[in-house]
This record gives C-alpha cells, structure tokens and sequence, in this order.
C-alpha cells in the first residue's frame, strides 16, 4: 500500500526544507549566520517590512502561476513571461503601427524608436497582433497614477499635470505581424525601500541596485495565441546583472543603436538623433501544451 502524498502544505514544506537543508549543507553556513538572518527577519517585522519581503520572490510565484503558460521559453523559443507590475491601465489608445506613444510637446527623454515582428513559435507571422506597451518617462514618472498606486512599496509617483495616457498605447501590428513604435528611452523606476530600513541595508549587504532595470511593458495578444506579458530591457544598463527580484532573462535585453544621420532623423519625424532597438515577440499557440523542460523544437 503506498504511502499517502500528503496535504499541500506538507508536500511543499518537505519539498522547501529539502531546498534550505541542500543551501545550508553547501555554504556550511554557521549558527552565528543563521541567527543573523532570524535577527533580520525580526527587524523586517518589527519596522513593518516584512510584508514587502514578498518581492524578493513575488516574480518566481507569478511566473509559476500566471505566467505558467510560458513556462520554459528555451524549450520552443517563446518570448519570456515577466510579471505586469502596478503600473498598467486598460484602455490606451488604440495606434496602428507605425505609430509614436501620446507624449506632451518637448517630451524629455532620448527619442527611441522600438520595431520587430510579432510571430507564433511555429514562425508564422501573427498579423494584427496587439502590443499594449507603457512605460515610465525621463523622469521617472508613470502618468495617470498616484504613490498610493504603488503602495505598500514606497514610490513616489506625482503625475500632477503629466495626461493619463501619456507613454501609453496599444500599437497594432500590419498584416506582416511588423510593428513599430517612436517613444522615448524610459527612466528608472524604485523598489520603494524605505532608507535605512532591514530591506534596503539586505540590499547594500548583496551589492545590488536599489532599483529595477530600464524597461518597457508590453502586454501582446494576437488572434489563438496565449496572450503575453512581457518587459523589453536594455543592454548596457548594469541593473540587468543582478537585482532583488531574480535575474532578468538574457532574451528579453535588447541591443539599442544611435542614429545621427539629419536625413534619417527627418524620415523619422525628429529633429535631433535617436536611438533605435528591435524585439521580437515569440507568442505560443492557446492550445498548445507547457513543453517540458530540455525538450527541442
């Protein structure tokens, strides 16, 4: 008679003990250092933070749950599932590509024009595919939003002023499955860590950056296909390295190019240089199966 699996709780504390018993064994790590992280974790509770410990693992949770239907993206060359955030409101303005993001006259920020095409893991183009993209401004701002959106993270965000829809749009693909998009570079957006408190001084100990990497959001759907959530980031920002919140995906940086040349600028609608990146979103069938892990194309 086989033994019974057990509750949930009890298949994934046996499963999370095995896990920190494993780390332990192959750090050796001391009574002294076990009892510091127990102080750590003390203080997080005793200054409130505790709650806010959760996004040290909240991208692995979401991307088990919500992001399940990605799962694997070495498997079928699938774009890379990443997690929506706060900052996301329904309802852009719906743009057919090319297209230039609803920004105020003089909009601060290096012009960046982003294209590529939106394609199946079969490499059938998805034409008409809609890519709802936002993002913060030079000034690291997200219009239409308020601190308290962010809270219990501590984020200032004063949109005083800044039009609800600005830096957002849904672009649509054309019947190739191409897009294009003119914006600007965004800036950098905070974890929210109160200073001086036990998750910005954890944060200092592990030398990494306060702040999440320079990015874009964009939310791609597409007629059968498994609707994407997904972030574009940049090379040459040090913050891709290594952040709080786990490792960002190596596909997911995209290499930018800067453009000077007057004519090509003119072509494009500026009057100063720009710089230019392209992305492609690889978007699975509804129906297709999660494939298993190490399985080939």
């Amino acid at each position: 008679m086989s033994k019974p699996a057990g509750t949930r709780l009890q298949v994934v504390f046996a499963d999370l003990r095995r896990a920190v018993d494993d780390v332990i064994a192959k750090h050796r790590v001391t009574m002294e250092e076990l009892s510091a992280a127990v102080r750590w974790v003390q203080q997080a509770a005793d200054a409130g933070e505790l709650p806010l410990a959760t996004v040290l693992f909240v991208k692995a949770v979401l991307k088990g749950t919500e992001g399940a239907g990605y799962a694997h993206p070495e498997s079928d060359g699938a774009s890379s599932w990443e997690m929506e955030g706060p900052a996301h409101l329904p309802g852009a303005p719906l743009l057919d590509s090319p297209a230039v993001l609803p920004s105020r006259p003089g909009e601060p920020g290096e012009p960046l024009i982003v294209s590529g095409s939106v394609r199946s893991t079969a490499g059938e183009p998805l034409p008409g595919a809609v890519l709802d993209v936002w993002q913060i401004d030079a000034d690291n701002i997200y219009s239409g939003l308020t601190a308290a959106d962010f809270m219990p993270l501590d984020i200032p965000n004063d949109a005083t002023g800044i039009p609800a829809d600005n830096l957002r749009a849904r672009v649509v693909a054309d019947s190739g499955g191409h897009y294009e998009f003119r914006t600007v570079m965004p800036g950098v957006e905070s974890f929210g860590f109160r200073p001086g408190g036990p998750l910005a001084d954890l944060t200092r100990a592990l030398r990494l950056p306060g702040e999440r990497p320079v990015h874009i959001h964009a939310i791609v759907s597409a007629g059968e296909s498994l609707t994407l959530t997904t972030q574009i980031y940049f090379d040459g920002d040090p913050r891709v390295d290594g952040v709080i919140e786990g490792p960002v995906p190596a596909a997911a940086v995209g290499t930018t190019t800067r453009h000077d040349d007057p004519d090509d600028c003119r072509a494009h609608g500026l009057d100063r240089p720009y710089r230019a990146l392209t992305h492609d979103f690889v978007l699975r069938p509804a129906t297709s199966a999660v494939p298993a892990r190490g399985v080939g194309r």
